[in-house]
């Protein structure tokens, strides 16, 4: 309702199937992320990648990828590891540790570090430090997060992305992955978000964090259905 609120309820209910399918498929490919990256053995994925930021990815510049829930949001780091760049992955471990053990051994399968979000921002700066990118998804709410405007209405929101990117003087890259077909996708390597002239004062980082929540807003409006929120993203009053 936040994103289309003139839709009308038969239309909202297609939109929730559309998403319960797009996430069904998501789990159904997990097994295959590796074939799913292999782009230059298959086509399963078309890549877009700014000049500047392919530029960062042969370089194997430390940078921090950002992406958000859409399509399979999973293929965004395995495919920048696939470049060969050592990347650290922050994720938020699952309640059932059986499911938590299976999905980390996927995702370590695609040569990505996993760093739990528990206390993990410390983690994350020693990565950097020591020659490594990050991979962050920050679409979602947080509830210790800044309030950022989201589709005009401010949300609690992560800044560490862009805190990292100011902090250590990195790149700060959004990756947008789209899913058109069938295990299928198209994936944008965004050009890197400016950190010239940006202070690390809370101001700043908001004002950055609110250029990533417009480029995901672009994203959610190209595909809603394939966007996953499981959180209340807004508060429940303005």
């Amino acid at each position: 309702m936040r994103v289309f609120p003139h839709w009308n309820e038969d239309q909202r209910e297609r939109l929730a199937r559309d998403i319960w399918g797009n996430f069904g498929a998501v789990v159904a490919e997990y097994p295959h992320l590796n074939n799913l990256t292999a782009t230059s053995r298959n086509r399963r994925v078309i890549l877009s990648i700014n000049r500047e930021t392919q530029e960062i990815l042969n370089a194997k510049t430390p940078a921090v990828y950002v992406s958000a829930h859409l399509g399979n949001w999973e293929l965004a780091a395995a495919l920048v590891a696939s470049f060969g760049v050592p990347l650290s992955v922050m994720y938020s471990p699952q309640s059932n540790p059986i499911l938590d053990r299976m999905l980390q051994k996927q995702r370590r399968s695609t040569g990505c570090r996993l760093v739990s979000k528990k206390n993990g921002l410390r983690q994350l700066l020693r990565e950097i430090d020591h020659g490594r990118s990050v991979g962050l998804l920050s679409d979602q709410r947080v509830d210790e997060g800044e309030a950022v405007a989201f589709f005009g209405r401010r949300a609690p929101t992560a800044t560490t992305p862009a805190w990292l990117a100011v902090k250590l003087d990195c790149p700060l890259i959004p990756v947008q992955i789209e899913r058109i077909d069938l295990s299928r996708f198209r994936v944008i390597f965004h050009p890197p978000v400016g950190t010239s002239g940006v202070g690390d004062s809370l101001t700043d980082i908001t004002r950055m964090t609110e250029k990533l929540n417009h480029l995901f807003e672009d994203w959610i409006r190209q595909r809603p259905d394939q966007w996953l929120c499981l959180k209340r993203r807004w508060p429940e009053q303005p």
